[in-house]
Parts: structure tokens; sequence; C-alpha cells
């Protein structure tokens, strides 16, 4: 699956994603999949 995100070159955003690929050898469009994944198994441990 494919994820379009809105995101200018140089913003934090995408400093931060691509820092995450970076670190994590992977590519910037698994970057943002894990990311996102990330982000919805935390906010299903707050509940």
């Amino acid at each position: 699956m494919r994820t379009e995100i809105d995101m200018e070159r140089g913003s934090d955003l995408h400093e931060r994603v691509k820092d995450y690929a970076r670190d994590n050898g992977i590519r910037h469009p698994r970057a943002y999949a894990e990311l996102i994944e990330k982000g919805l198994d935390a906010s299903d441990n707050d509940n």
C-alpha cells in the first residue's frame, strides 16, 4: 500500500522521518509506515 504525505523538504517532520530511516537502515516509505504503526500502537496502549 502506498500513502501520499504532503511534506516540505527540510521541514521538521521530513528531517525526523529521514533520521529514523537512516538510523534503521530503511527507505523513507517504509519509515513512514513504521512510524505510523508505532503511533497507532501507542494510541492503543493509552486506552
